[in-house]
């Protein structure tokens, strides 16, 4: 479902397309997109935003974190890598780097398209 809307949104001429799979690498989706973008954060901040957001005790939360495949393999396999260790304001200047840097490399590798009018 997600490979169909993506080419569909690409056949309506849009040039990026978000796809927000938090299991994107686990799922073996890589090959449905042309960058990967990662948030990490070290395990034991991780594992206090979990026991506090689900209530859960710390041995689970870290079960849980276990089952994921780990930070270096993430960014291993990304083009973007941010950190949401800090405060939201923080990421979100993370966020608009990284689009302000995929834009200029959108300008460098396609041929310039015409603006589309507003309606």
């Amino acid at each position: 479902m997600a490979k169909e809307q993506i080419q569909q949104m690409s056949s309506k001429g849009h040039d990026v397309c978000i796809l927000d799979a938090a299991v994107l690498l686990e799922a073996g989706w890589q090959d449905f997109v042309n960058e990967i973008w990662v948030c990490v954060i070290p395990k034991d901040e991780a594992l206090r935003r979990i026991t506090d957001r689900d209530s859960i005790p710390e041995e689970k939360a870290c079960q849980r974190i276990e089952s994921q495949i780990s930070n270096q393999a993430r960014v291993d396999q990304a083009n973007v890598v941010l950190s949401t260790l800090w405060e939201p304001e923080v990421t979100q200047k993370q966020v608009e780097s990284a689009w302000e840097l995929l834009q200029e490399r959108l300008s460098e590798t396609s041929p310039p398209r015409p603006k589309q009018p507003k309606i």
